[in-house]
């Protein structure tokens, strides 16, 4: 099924499981995805703008060039997804637990990717995001919290301010720049 330029309602995503969908263009103003569920559907050009979600699934999605701006995915299941070429600023990536509004629990993020994404600000808690690319990202003032970034590659990512809070780093990718804004961060400095 193909959507294009296509203005979605409540009534139209609520309980509905989409498979093999393609979104073009189309808009989701304000809704609440509640109990729907994607599976290898391709989002182009999309606006989720003041969307919330809660008990939502994503699995095999592609979102290029989608708005995803102040979304919180803590009630979300996220696989093999591919927000590549997203702006997903301030967005918040964690997982709570079952009927909590704060307790958080691991994310596992390994089987997505982040390349070219606009994700200025957002936060990443307790994620496994352990060879996970962020190549040519902005991730500038963004922050990750107990996440575990083994081998995560952030190649000519812009991570100035970004912050790295009892995170699991190693051989971690950075370019030269990349190592000048992390170590900008931790107080060091240049002579």
């Amino acid at each position: 099924m193909i959507y294009r330029n296509k203005t979605l309602t409540q009534k139209e995503l609520q309980g509905e499981d989409f498979e093999d969908a393609i979104f073009k263009s189309c808009k989701f103003p304000g809704l609440v995805f509640k109990f729907v569920n994607f599976k290898n559907c391709t989002f182009d050009n999309c606006n989720f703008s003041e969307s919330i979600f809660d008990s939502a699934g994503f699995t095999i999605c592609k979102f290029p060039g989608c708005k995803l701006s102040f979304l919180d995915f803590g009630n979300t299941s996220i696989l093999n997804c591919d927000f590549s070429s997203s702006v997903a600023e301030n967005c918040i990536f964690q997982k709570l637990k079952g009927g909590s509004k704060s307790e958080r629990k691991n994310l596992d993020l390994r089987s997505c990717v982040f390349n070219s994404a606009e994700l200025s600000g957002s936060v990443f808690v307790m994620c496994n995001l352990s060879r996970v690319g962020f190549q040519k990202s902005v991730l500038e003032n963004a922050v990750f919290e107990k996440c575990n970034l083994e081998e995560a590659d952030f190649n000519e990512a812009k991570i100035a301010g970004c912050g790295f809070s009892d995170c699991k780093i190693k051989k971690t990718y950075l370019d030269m720049n990349g190592f000048v804004d992390f170590g900008s961060s931790k107080g060091f400095a240049l002579k």
